[in-house]
C-alpha cells in the first residue's frame, strides 16, 4: 500500500511539472538570418507582421512575405487587396503576398511552396505566435526540407502568457495549441505526401 501512495505522489508530481511548463513548453524562438522572413496567416492582430518589420529593419532577411487568407474579406474588401495596400505602405517594393486557401499550419506549408517555387529562397525566417513556434518550426521542417527554417516568437500578451494558468485567455490558448500539436504528432506528421518538394 505505502508502495503505490509513493508511485502516485511521484505520478501527481510528474503530472504538475508538465502542467507548469505547458505554455513554456510551446515557445521554440531561434530567430537566424535568412533569404526570406514569412509572416504565417492567423493570428489575433497584426503583431506577427509588425515584429517581422522589425526583424526586416533589423537586418534579419532582405525582403518579407505575408501569407494572406485568399477567400477573407472585411468590410467588403477583400483580405488580399487590403493586406497588398498594407505591405505596400508599410514595406514599398520589400514585401510580398503569398495568398493561401488552406486554415492550417499544415496546409499553408502547401501554399508556401508553392509561392516559393522558382525563386532563390533557401531560409527562411517564419514569425508567428509565441505559442504556435514550436508546432509551426516541426511543421514546416517537416514539409519543406529543401528550406532551412527557423522562428521568430512574437509576443501576444492579451492571448498568451508562459505561465498559462494567470489567466482565461491564456489557458484558452494553450490549451488550444496543445490539441493542435497532439493532431500533429499524431496524425497529420504521418500522413502520405507531408513532404513537400
Amino acid at each position: 500500500m505505502r508502495k503505490r501512495i509513493v508511485v502516485l505522489v511521484l505520478v501527481l508530481m510528474v503530472l504538475l511539472v508538465l502542467l507548469w511548463h505547458a505554455g513554456s513548453y510551446l515557445v521554440v524562438n531561434n530567430p537566424e538570418h535568412a533569404d526570406l522572413i514569412v509572416v504565417l496567416a492567423g493570428g489575433n492582430s497584426d503583431l506577427r507582421y509588425w515584429n517581422a518589420v522589425q526583424l526586416l529593419q533589423q537586418g534579419w532577411a532582405p525582403r518579407l512575405m505575408l501569407d494572406v487568407f485568399a477567400k477573407g474579406k472585411t468590410y467588403g474588401n477583400s483580405d488580399i487587396d487590403l493586406a497588398q495596400d498594407f505591405v505596400n505602405r508599410t514595406t514599398p517594393g520589400k514585401s510580398s503576398i503569398c495568398p493561401i486557401v488552406l486554415n492550417s499550419t499544415y496546409g499553408e506549408a502547401g501554399h508556401l511552396a508553392d509561392c516559393l517555387r522558382g525563386t532563390d529562397v533557401k531560409s527562411i525566417l517564419a514569425v508567428t505566435s509565441a505559442y504556435h513556434t514550436r508546432r509551426a518550426s516541426e511543421v514546416l521542417r517537416r514539409r519543406l526540407p529543401q528550406y532551412h527554417v527557423s522562428v521568430y516568437a512574437a509576443p501576444d500578451p492579451y492571448f498568451f502568457g508562459e505561465r498559462w494558468w494567470q489567466t482565461r485567455e491564456w489557458a484558452k490558448t494553450t490549451l488550444g495549441e496543445w490539441q493542435r500539436y497532439v493532431w500533429w504528432n499524431l496524425v497529420d506528421r504521418w500522413r502520405s505526401g507531408a513532404v513537400l518538394h
